[in-house]
């Protein structure tokens, strides 16, 4: 039986409600955010569910960077769902928008993995898109850009980052999308829009905001979750 595993972005650790007898399997405090593995059951299925992760702007240890990959590695996982909270650059995008992460542009300006590595194929692209349809679903496909923070973009980077074609943005997630592909982990990830980038937008952004935004979206991403849970 295949074992699934979902990396929880800021303001979703809320999905961690919908495991059935839930065991604490790892437990971190550190950061701003609280890194735990929990195993249970959703629908029937064993499920893992990760909460936090490393930044790059919180360590130089890419050890710690892939802590999450790793231990889905060392779980004998099949599939990673890799969520992340995200700006949303695309016009289209309004907050709880979900979105496929069809392609990235990686910012972080440094080497993540030892070795070219082969993004999501258009086949789990493809496969999520479809889950979403026949549930009556809406979720976008498009391009997610991260660098590394921790600061929230400016104007003046947002209006960059329009440029350069992508449709969300944020801090994290491709270091674990291709670790994950580098170790054979076939993945899928999920962008929540938190807060819409425009060149109006308020100033400042504040990680409560973010988290808060996330919470405000769980119904819909904890819906999508578990429909793609059970057709897996």
């Amino acid at each position: 039986m295949s074992k699934i595993g979902v990396i929880l972005g800021s303001g979703l650790s809320g999905f961690t409600k919908e495991l059935e007898n839930p065991d604490v399997i790892y437990s971190e405090l550190g950061g701003i955010h609280k890194k735990s593995v929990l195993e249970g059951k959703i629908n029937g299925k064993t499920v893992f569910l990760f909460t936090g992760r490393n930044h790059f702007y919180e360590t130089y240890s890419r050890e710690k960077v892939f802590r999450n990959i790793n231990l889905a590695k060392d779980l004998n996982l099949d599939f990673l769902i890799i969520t992340n909270a995200a700006g949303g650059l695309n016009p289209l995008y309004k907050v709880a928008d979900l979105m496929l992460i069809k392609s990235h542009i990686n910012f972080f300006g440094k080497r993540i993995v030892q070795k070219p590595v082969r993004f999501s194929g258009d086949d789990v692209i493809k496969w999520a898109r479809d889950c979403a349809v026949r549930n009556n679903l809406k979720v976008y496909e498009g391009c997610y850009i991260a660098s590394t923070g921790p600061v929230y973009e400016t104007r003046s980077e947002i209006a960059f980052l329009k440029r350069t074609g992508a449709d969300a943005a944020g801090m994290s997630t491709i270091p674990d999308l291709l670790r994950a592909n580098e170790l054979g982990i076939s993945t899928l990830g999920i962008s929540c829009i938190t807060n819409r980038l425009y060149s109006g937008m308020p100033v400042t952004v504040t990680h409560d905001e973010v988290v808060e935004a996330g919470a405000k979206a769980y119904k819909r991403f904890s819906e999508y979750l578990k429909r793609l849970i059970d057709d897996y």
